[in-house]
């Protein structure tokens, strides 16, 4: 069956990012459900930014996608079945659009399979576990 895992993701995107990113985006959360909009670098299974179990503490989705002055921001929250590092393959994809996150080392993502002791942290300088 396998187990879920949860991310937490929150970051201001570049300036310059694409048209196609920002509406895939809106797609992922649930905004927007024209898939001809969709980038297609972007892995198939697109429901993990809306899905969630009772696992964690969290138990529906919380995303929040908006621009503020000339960015986009995204914030989001939520897990799934993560078979084929869906999730890996989310942030590999929207990691060279973001201008920065959280802290002195841009933290943008923590992800967690529900049998781990502690999260995988994403930094835009570098990954640490």
């Amino acid at each position: 069956m396998g187990m879920y895992t949860e991310l937490i993701f929150g970051a201001r995107l570049k300036k310059n990012t694409p048209e196609v990113i920002i509406n895939t985006i809106k797609y992922l959360i649930g905004e927007d459900i024209s898939h001809e909009i969709i980038d297609p670098k972007l892995p198939e299974n697109v429901s993990y930014l809306i899905g969630c179990s009772y696992y964690f503490g969290v138990t529906n989705a919380v995303n929040k996608f908006y621009k503020d002055n000339d960015k986009w921001v995204l914030s989001s929250r939520s897990n799934h079945k993560n078979y084929n590092n869906e999730f890996e393959s989310f942030l590999d994809w929207i990691k060279p659009h973001i201008d920065y996150g959280s802290g002195e080392r841009d933290i943008y993502a923590f992800l967690i399979y529900e049998a781990d002791r502690e999260p995988k942290i994403y930094y835009l300088d570098k990954e640490e576990e």
